[in-house]
């Protein structure tokens, strides 16, 4: 018998509680994004102090630490309210900032970043499972599959790539648990595929995908995700980058950072292949097969390799001897595979999956 206390309920009904924004206000830690027009600013000594939009402030994360109280009632936000909190970070912040720069980009994704691990930890506190602490969940996670794309290209102290993987794996984790207490979940097919391709190659993941319950583990979704995943163990890599042009966006998003590994794998196994002093192999035809934006990014690819091209430019000679390992490569811009999936959609659209309710 569980003789623990039950969790405590929020009862906040704004996506940042009063007392927090009257204290960030006066330390002055509001967000460009949480602050009123600077005509309400309040003068002060050396300057202006900003004052918080209510309908903009949001809470921040709070990290645990002894002797702090994380579980007032009136400091917790309703699931209702966390809700909303994760429909506003992503499809007014995010959507907003995401086209204006460079700097705006990386201040939308830090701010929407530390404010979904507030929602999450809102959530856990509470204990909050079913179908809306899956919703609640599943918004967020469109926001971390998606968001490493988007910022790939920003510099470290922006975007932490291990701090974020943390976050996607457990936000997965608390997702799959709501899934487990049982009931019928519109988008857990969905998730349940996304889980697969960001786990490419683990098979515990693809044994727990295979004892799901029918009607979500012999979806499109999973049985697709199943496949990749067999292909990638079998080194087949022309049919998993066949299959991978058969994703959508979000999901081509949970597949991205497994692309520049995947490609260079399979430039070894053809180099092992077609290895001949004689044959020349097009760089078209291998754009195609390994799902690049055209001849001029795999010519540079087998080129940093070690391997030669003719003189026009349009074919690779492959050799076994000239092959040469090289170091880890970040993922970059993909047209075919993540962009032109996006179609009309815009980000926030994927990220809440409207494109699959669409």
């Amino acid at each position: 018998m569980d003789h623990s206390p039950p969790p405590p309920t929020g009862i906040c009904l704004d996506m940042c509680p009063e007392q927090e924004i009257r204290l960030r206000e006066q330390q002055g830690r509001l967000h460009r994004f949480e602050t009123a027009n600077v005509v309400n600013a309040k003068k002060v000594r050396g300057g202006y102090l900003h004052v918080a939009d209510p309908k903009k402030a949001v809470k921040e994360y709070s990290r645990p630490a002894a002797g702090k109280e994380l579980s007032c009632p009136r400091d917790l936000r309703t699931p209702n309210t966390l809700l909303k909190t994760v429909q506003y970070l992503i499809m007014d912040v995010f959507e907003y900032a995401k086209d204006r720069g460079p700097r705006m980009l990386a201040e939308a994704y830090s701010f929407v970043f530390d404010r979904l691990r507030s929602v999450r930890q809102d959530l856990i506190v509470q204990r909050v499972r079913g179908k809306l602490g899956a919703q609640i969940l599943e918004g967020s996670l469109g926001f971390l599959l998606c968001a490493p794309y988007l910022v790939r290209e920003l510099a470290i102290e922006w975007y932490d790539e291990v701090l974020h993987a943390v976050q996607v794996r457990e936000t997965f984790s608390d997702l799959m648990e709501c899934y487990q207490e049982g009931g019928s979940y519109p988008r857990q097919a969905e998730f349940q595929a996304l889980l697969l391709l960001y786990d490419l190659g683990n098979l515990d993941a693809m044994h727990r995908a295979m004892t799901l319950p029918r009607g979500v583990g012999d979806s499109p979704h999973v049985n697709l995700a199943l496949a990749i995943s067999r292909a990638h163990l079998e080194s087949n890599w022309v049919r998993l980058f066949r299959l991978v042009h058969r994703l959508n966006c979000l999901q081509a998003c949970a597949f991205y950072g497994h692309v520049p590994i995947i490609r260079h794998r399979a430039l070894h196994v053809l180099n092992q292949a077609y290895s001949s002093k004689k044959l020349l192999f097009p760089l078209d035809n291998l754009a195609k097969q390994i799902g690049a934006n055209g001849p001029e990014v795999v010519a540079d690819m087998c080129k940093r390799r070690g391997l030669t091209l003719d003189p026009g430019g349009k074919h690779v000679m492959f050799f076994k001897a000239s092959f040469i390992g090289v170091g880890s490569e970040s993922p970059g811009r993909e047209v075919l595979l993540v962009e032109q999936k996006r179609r009309e959609w815009s980000w926030a659209e994927i990220m809440m999956g409207e494109e699959e309710a669409g």
